[in-house]
This record gives C-alpha cells, sequence and structure tokens, in this order.
C-alpha cells in the first residue's frame, strides 16, 4: 500500500475489487486457524461417538453369531442323538446272534454309544442310553419310556444333559431357552418269537 491509503483502497486511489482489502484487512490465514483450533475437540468428540457406536453394533452381532453358534450346535447335537436311537435299534435288528434279546440288547447300547461318543466328548458329559424290551430295561441306564412294547420289540432310549454338558460355554441369562436334555427314542420289531425277553 502506497501513500498511506485508507482501508479498502487500492493503490491509484480508487476502491478495490473486494471488501475487506487493504492495509487494514484481516489476515486470511486468521479465521482458518481459528477453525482449525476447534477441529481436534471435534474430533475426539466424533471418536467417542463412533466408540459408542461401535459397541452397541457390536454387542448385538456378538449376541446374533453366539445364538446362531449355540442353537444350531444344539440342533446337530440333537439330530445325532436322534441318529444314535435309530442306529441302536438297527442294530439291534441287524445282529446276527443267538435268538435271546439280552446280546442284541448289548449291541444296541454299543452302537448307540458309539453314534453320540462326539457329543459326549464335545459336551463333557455322558449320556444315558436305555434299551428296553417287554419286561423292562435290558441293558443300560434309565429309565424305560413305559410305553407297551411287543414280546419281539426292543426299544432303544438316548438322553443327553445338555445343561450338565454344553457343547458351547453357556452365557448366564443370554439364553434362557436351552434345552435341560436332548433326548431320542427308536424301536424296532424283531419279526416272531424271541427269548429271553
Amino acid at each position: 500500500m502506497a501513500n498511506g491509503a485508507a482501508a479498502g483502497e487500492c493503490p491509484g486511489g480508487h476502491p478495490c475489487a473486494w471488501p475487506g482489502a487493504g492495509r487494514h484487512a484481516p489476515s486470511p490465514a486468521g479465521p482458518a486457524r481459528r477453525a482449525l483450533r476447534g477441529l481436534p475437540r471435534l474430533v475426539r468428540a466424533q471418536s467417542g461417538a463412533y466408540a459408542v457406536e461401535f459397541a452397541l453394533v457390536f454387542l448385538v452381532f456378538f449376541l446374533v453369531v453366539y445364538g446362531i453358534l449355540t442353537w444350531g450346535l444344539i440342533f446337530v447335537a440333537q439330530q445325532s442323538v436322534n441318529h444314535a436311537a435309530q442306529e441302536g435299534a438297527r442294530m439291534a435288528l441287524q445282529w446276527q446272534g443267538a435268538n435271546a434279546m439280552a446280546p442284541r440288547a448289548l449291541h444296541a447300547r454299543a452302537e448307540a454309544l458309539r453314534q453320540v461318543s462326539w457329543v459326549q466328548s464335545m459336551g463333557n458329559a455322558n449320556a444315558a442310553i436305555a434299551v428296553c424290551g417287554a419286561n423292562g430295561l435290558l441293558q443300560g441306564e434309565g429309565a424305560c419310556s413305559g410305553a407297551a412294547l411287543a414280546p419281539d420289540q426292543i426299544e432303544v432310549l438316548v438322553r443327553y444333559p445338555y445343561l450338565a454338558g454344553p457343547l458351547v460355554p453357556v452365557l448366564p441369562g443370554v439364553l434362557p431357552w436351552l434345552p435341560t436334555q436332548l433326548t431320542a427314542r427308536a424301536s424296532v420289531r424283531l419279526g416272531g418269537p424271541v427269548a429271553g425277553g
């Protein structure tokens, strides 16, 4: 600025093209500096909001994944218990040993135990397997179903105490509808009079 030009005047004495120009004009960096001074506070506030949002979304996501995993394994374990009972009954039918019920019941229980072994090892609890005939328990532990059986019929019951040996650790209060026990029953007719029933 030459010759003491007034604020808003450019050299030569005529007004400048933009307001605030001249020697008394504020520095263009001043408003930018003031805006940048408040930026760290804004970033900190945004970071806190992101942390809260992440915590809420993570909690919902974790509960959904935990529920899917837990119920998925319960369904798989129930299918394995069903399969164990069916295979045990099938083994009693297929076994070609003596005509008595006791050896058939022994093999039926062994096969059911073999089929459910992965559930027992993963859940760290023992399944109760009962093989029953018309006169009551033939082999294993636990009670029979109480259904009336024919003299040539064998029933295999498999019970797994799920709450005593869950396949996924149970978080208290998260999934209150877990089954206490997984149960399956299968029966087979041997097709004729059988000794020792």
